[in-house]
């Protein structure tokens, strides 16, 4: 008599199939809902009285000793592969779900969020002025001396430009630390009261910087001179927020050291240029009017930079000009130094035509001007608030990197 297996023997049983279903596609039991270890404390039967009941289903299979060995073997196969895939399966599941999920962002997440808080750190509108005023200032230099141009310089001196962003990370970095507790007042959004940036963290950065740029200077091979207005620089930002020195507490020492720091600053971009073609350094009518004027503007920037910080200053009795006579009167009288700046490049352009190309210096220094007057009405509205002044000091730094574009073609 001949004996036959039924396909419905080899069905996954109940107890399986109602978590897991079968997949055709990957040969494998995919869970439908999660399993917890009770589910697989409760489904770790013995296997022995599991196989009793699939090797005596009543009604379905014959009497035939070879038919029970037969559907034992199978039944007994299926189960013990039913039984690993389950335990497998369930074991993984619960290993997942006792683990806790990740909460940290992935490197890349880490490494733009790192970026952000430095490029904050290191005063965003003051570095785009380096790169616009080191760029302008090389183009100058360059069209003075188109025969002596070759690309090759470019790569010769963009490392300078580093040097000069490493320069102005230090100073906005060293004053941001000593000023960590006025900023919670006058700047919150800065990255060390806002809680971004730890002071050991500010501490390496700064320090990094300043190492950094020296590092840069060895391998470029840069003179003394180079060298030391570099240092001279770091050590009158140093001494403008470091106590014992401070001298930003001082409006006195304020106005004489920020200046004197810039006019070092870009005096040294325009000598390192110079050099590195191979030419002694002369100071042209272009390159006086442009130092002179970097001097004047920082002159007013001091007057004018404290006026947002009027409240914050006042309440750690750090006497500014603006706190001393009022936002309104010091916003006058820097309005009326820049004009007085923009007036005398009007005069250098009527009275020195051999020097300077009057017609972008009457255009370009008319506009400036204006420009000037517009935002200083502007603030006078808004009445002088935290916001619109830290608005119109930005234009400032807007505006000084107006007169750098237009240095190429004076």
């Amino acid at each position: 008599m001949e004996h036959t297996i039924s396909h419905s023997s080899l069905r996954v049983s109940p107890f399986i199939a109602q978590r897991y279903k079968v997949s055709s596609q990957v040969n494998r039991l995919i869970p439908i809902k999660p399993t917890t270890k009770l589910d697989i404390k409760s489904s770790n039967f013995s296997s022995k009285s599991f196989a009793n009941k699939l090797i005596h289903p009543e009604g379905l299979y014959g009497e035939s000793r070879f038919s029970k060995s037969l559907l034992f073997a199978r039944h007994n196969r299926n189960h013990s592969r039913a039984s690993a895939k389950l335990e497998f399966a369930g074991s993984d599941l619960v290993f997942h779900e006792n683990q806790p999920e990740s909460t940290g962002p992935n490197l890349v997440a880490k490494v733009l969020r790192f970026g952000s808080i430095f490029y904050t750190f290191a005063r965003p509108y003051t570095m785009i002025h380096v790169i616009i005023s080191s760029i302008c200032i090389f183009a100058r230099v360059m069209l003075e001396n188109k025969h002596l141009f070759k690309w090759s310089l470019l790569l010769k001196n963009f490392p300078g430009l580093i040097v000069m962003l490493l320069a102005n990370v230090y100073f906005n970095g060293i004053n941001q630390i000593f000023d960590a507790d006025i900023d919670r007042t006058n700047k919150p959004y800065l990255p060390i009261p806002a809680g971004n940036l730890s002071l050991k963290q500010a501490w390496v950065l700064t320090i990094f910087s300043a190492l950094g740029g020296q590092l840069i200077l060895w391998l470029m091979n840069a003179d003394l001179i180079t060298t030391g207005l570099f240092w001279f620089c770091l050590l009158l930002a140093t001494l403008y927020s470091a106590p014992p020195f401070r001298f930003k507490e001082s409006s006195l020492a304020t106005i004489i050291s920020l200046p004197l720091m810039s006019t070092a600053h870009h005096a040294g971009v325009l000598y390192a240029t110079i050099v590195s073609l191979g030419l002694p350094f002369q100071w042209s009518p272009p390159n006086v009017f442009i130092i002179t004027y970097v001097a004047l503007y920082f002159v007013a920037a001091c007057l004018i930079k404290d006026i947002p910080d009027v409240e914050g200053d006042m309440k750690y009795n750090i006497r500014t000009f603006a706190a001393i006579v009022g936002p309104k009167n010091i916003t006058i009288l820097g309005m009326g130094i820049l004009l007085v700046t923009f007036i005398g490049a009007i005069a250098a352009a009527i009275y020195l035509p051999q020097a300077f190309k009057g017609y972008s210096m009457l255009t370009g220094h008319l506009i400036f001007a204006l420009l000037l007057l517009f935002q200083v009405r502007k603030l006078d509205k808004a009445n002088y608030v935290q916001e619109a002044s830290t608005n119109f000091y930005q234009f400032l730094w807007r505006l000084l990197s107006l007169e750098f574009l237009l240095f190429p073609f004076i």
